[in-house]
């Protein structure tokens, strides 16, 4: 393996792990600020709950949240996929090694 087929190798992997690093955590971020409503800082720097989230806006927050739900449980699957074909035999995402 030479050093451009090294490079071009690591560049996918690199923006994987910066949508997935860091990607994830903005978007759970984003559903928490989307489910907590409107809040207001105390005076001794508490944050409190003045008024709820609408209904559709914890509605988006819970379709947020599937997402993250779901990309963790794409990776777990990612991760085990040869494992559970050797368990199973049925072929998760169809990628693993027969």
């Amino acid at each position: 393996m030479n050093f451009l087929q090294l490079l071009s190798n690591l560049i996918p992997v690199t923006i994987a792990g910066i949508v997935l690093g860091a990607g994830l955590p903005a978007l759970f971020a984003l559903g928490m600020r989307i489910n907590s409503g409107q809040t207001q800082v105390q005076e001794d720097g508490s944050v409190v709950q003045v008024r709820p989230a609408s209904a559709p806006m914890r509605i988006l927050g819970t379709i947020v949240f599937a997402v993250i739900i779901a990309a963790i449980l794409m990776g777990i699957l990612w991760i085990a996929k040869d494992f559970l074909f050797h368990l199973t035999g049925f072929n998760f995402l169809g990628l693993a090694k027969k």
